[in-house]
């Protein structure tokens, strides 16, 4: 008789810590510890294989503004920027404020900036986004298309 005491209590030691651990493992959890985008970078740019996304802000008025570099190997010029928010329907053209703007090769630190964002509104500072981005460029004769997503949170 003893020998089952001894099994019981030993079980019953092992489902104490085994509860215990779950319930850390839960609220661990629940504060958003195993979320790598809590304890990483909030902004993040990828995709893009012509442009090099430097930085970019959207404000509150839904403009956006980013800074850019060229990586495509040559002069080009920026026509167009496409951005779509995740989670809305329809797409949104967001026209720089220059169309046109020559990039020379390796060119870093070009500002475009949208100048027709109202579609992008909505947000309120601290918000998280997810912009889906095209940018359609053209060097020499020819039409190119860049995209990418980028992410980050309203300023």
């Amino acid at each position: 008789m003893r020998r089952g005491q001894g099994a019981l209590e030993y079980l019953i030691t092992y489902g104490w810590a085994i509860l215990i651990i779950v319930i850390v493992g839960g609220a661990l959890f629940a504060l958003g510890i195993f979320n790598p985008s809590t304890w990483g970078t909030n902004k993040r740019a990828t995709g893009f294989s012509s442009l090099q996304i430097e930085d970019w802000k959207l404000d509150s008025t839904g403009n956006l503004t980013l800074i850019v570099g060229n990586k495509f190997g040559r002069e080009i010029t920026v026509w167009i920027i496409n951005a779509t928010r995740s989670g809305t329907a329809g797409n949104c053209d967001v026209t720089i404020g220059s169309p046109g703007t020559l990039l020379s090769l390796d060119a870093t630190g070009t500002q475009l900036t949208s100048t027709d964002g109202d579609c992008l509104t909505g947000l309120g500072t601290g918000d998280a986004y997810t912009l889906s981005v095209q940018v359609i460029f053209s060097a020499g004769s020819l039409n190119h298309t860049d995209s990418g997503v980028i992410t980050g949170k309203m300023e």
